[in-house]
């Protein structure tokens, strides 16, 4: 063992303590001596040590005390016992409150040697360990992080591995808003045993903007620590960097129960919050080519909307709707986003449907129709080439089937019908019955309802339909044209003699 070891000795004779240092002076050890308990719980407050040997007796104190304040300081640090009345009752004490062993007075320099070097072996073994659990730790965070483009998930992962793996109280990450240049705090987990007040917020957010500014990781403990919330024994703030720039931090808090954070520890955090944020700078680049994507898909089903006065706004509010019935059934965020993608895709098919059959201002005839129900597989067709729009096709091909079995293209019935297509039939339906059409007015909301209540478990998934109703109820279905629907149709013209569509074209 070349490495020097820091150890303090207690006891309250001299001639122990000298005798002591004697035996070691050949040993690669950094000795720090104390002769009451008092001496001792400043040195364990104020330095990182290996070991403690302590006698039982110190004077009229215990040693005892000595080596619960140790482990409470130091839960990782080795004590060892000297005593010269080794009794059973005062063995299993010690050995009960975590000393590694003791060693006997009068006792010789063999067996103080052979203790102490069996005790740090113990020690370093119990640090592999560690180590080794560290990087399974990282392997596991960083596989699990490369399979989801979700950044609250993300997010979640680094936070939750954080806290467990550092044995912190609470960690958060704050990111870097581009505009105001000021911390965001984007995800926190952990329950501290102190109240979160302003001024451990206003206290990181100093820290932070500390460390993104030197762009540098930072260990600031109690002693550096200034300020009300007193409970705070170590912060650790580590910058998150992306192409050089930095995005964020990500910061770890000890209360006064624990240890401050090691340098090791930093350099550990490091790799955790250097995998967070190429992955969230990935992210971010990915949202920026789904947007642009979602931008041009959006405009090509508004063009495809401007063909068909009657159906203006029909894919906006078919979406709004979609997206809020997809929160009714708690579907996770993740989906929600597909719901809103595959919604406002839902009739891009309708680009290869004729003018003629498209437009008709009467009911469509047997083969009219047929053509028709071409559309959700003509959409199939147009997207299938583009893997980012994957999820949506469920949405484009399903939205016509019905939970009876009278849908189209396929004819599935219940439960063989994707969930997808079971929630676009719904939102489908009622936009269709409440929007005008070229040989007759819209049936109103009432006439929707009361179409969705007649056929819940029949045309509709029972479940589905109970959500939107209440939903409904609850006002959470809008009912007033957007913004975005009334541009629309100003920008159709508004013309007298509108050409429109038939009724679930």
């Amino acid at each position: 063992m070349s490495e020097k070891f820091k150890i303090l000795v207690v006891d309250d004779e001299k001639s122990v303590l000298d005798l002591i240092s004697s035996m070691l002076s050949e040993e690669p050890f950094s000795l720090e001596v104390a002769s009451n308990a008092a001496q001792a719980f400043r040195i364990l407050e104020s330095q990182s040590l290996n070991m403690v040997i302590t006698d039982l007796m110190i004077g009229k104190e215990s040693g005892v005390d000595v080596l619960k304040k140790a482990k409470e300081l130091q839960p990782n640090i080795v004590a060892i016992l000297m005593t010269g009345q080794p009794s059973i009752e005062n063995v299993v004490t010690v050995l009960k409150l975590g000393a590694f062993d003791y060693v006997v007075k009068p006792f010789t320099e063999e067996i103080l040697k052979a203790t102490i070097y069996s005790g740090l072996q113990k020690q370093k073994l119990f640090r592999e360990n560690i180590h080794l659990k560290e990087q399974l730790s990282l392997y596991k965070i960083s596989t699990a992080m490369g399979s989801t483009s979700d950044v609250s998930q993300i997010l979640d992962m680094v936070l939750t591995t954080a806290l467990r793996e550092f044995e912190a109280d609470t960690a958060s990450i704050l990111l870097l808003d581009e505009k105001s240049g000021k911390l965001i705090l984007k995800a926190s987990r952990g329950i501290p045993d102190y109240n979160i007040t302003k001024s451990l917020w206003d206290l990181e957010d100093k820290l932070s903007t500390m460390v993104i500014n030197e762009a540098q990781p930072k260990i600031f403990n109690q002693k550096n620590l200034k300020g009300p919330d007193k409970k705070i024994n170590s912060f650790i703030s580590h910058p998150l960097l992306a192409k050089g720039k930095v995005i964020g931090v990500l910061n770890l808090i000890r209360s006064e129960k624990l240890n401050p954070f090691s340098s090791g520890q930093m350099q550990t955090m490091g790799i955790i919050a250097s995998k967070a944020s190429t992955i969230l700078e990935n992210t971010k680049l990915y949202e920026e080519l789904e947007n642009t994507y979602l931008s041009v898909i959006t405009t090509l089903a508004n063009a495809i909307e401007a063909r068909d006065f009657y159906t203006a706004g029909h894919t906006e509010r078919v979406s709004r709707w979609a997206v809020t019935l997809a929160k009714k059934l708690n579907w996770p965020e993740l989906k929600i986003k597909e719901v809103r993608m595959g919604s406002i895709l839902h009739d891009i098919g309708k680009i290869g449907i004729p003018d003629h059959i498209l437009n008709k201002p009467a009911s469509l005839t047997k083969q009219e129709f047929e053509i028709m129900k071409t559309h959700p597989e003509i959409g199939v067709r147009i997207l299938q080439g583009i893997t980012f729009l994957t999820p949506a096709l469920p949405y484009v091909l399903y939205h016509h089937e019905r939970y009876d079995g009278k849908g189209y293209p396929k004819g599935l019935l219940g439960e063989n019908v994707p969930l997808e297509g079971r929630l676009m039939s719904i939102v489908d339906t009622f936009d269709a019955i409440t929007s005008d059409r070229p040989y007759r007015k819209n049936l109103g909301y009432d006439k929707a309802v009361q179409e969705i209540k007649d056929n819940t478990g029949k045309q509709f998934d029972a479940e589905m339909a109970k959500a939107f109703l209440e939903a409904w109820k609850a006002g959470e279905i809008e009912q007033s044209p957007s913004a975005f629907e009334k541009t629309q149709r100003i920008f159709a013209g508004m013309t007298e003699s509108p050409i429109g569509s038939t009724s679930l074209k």
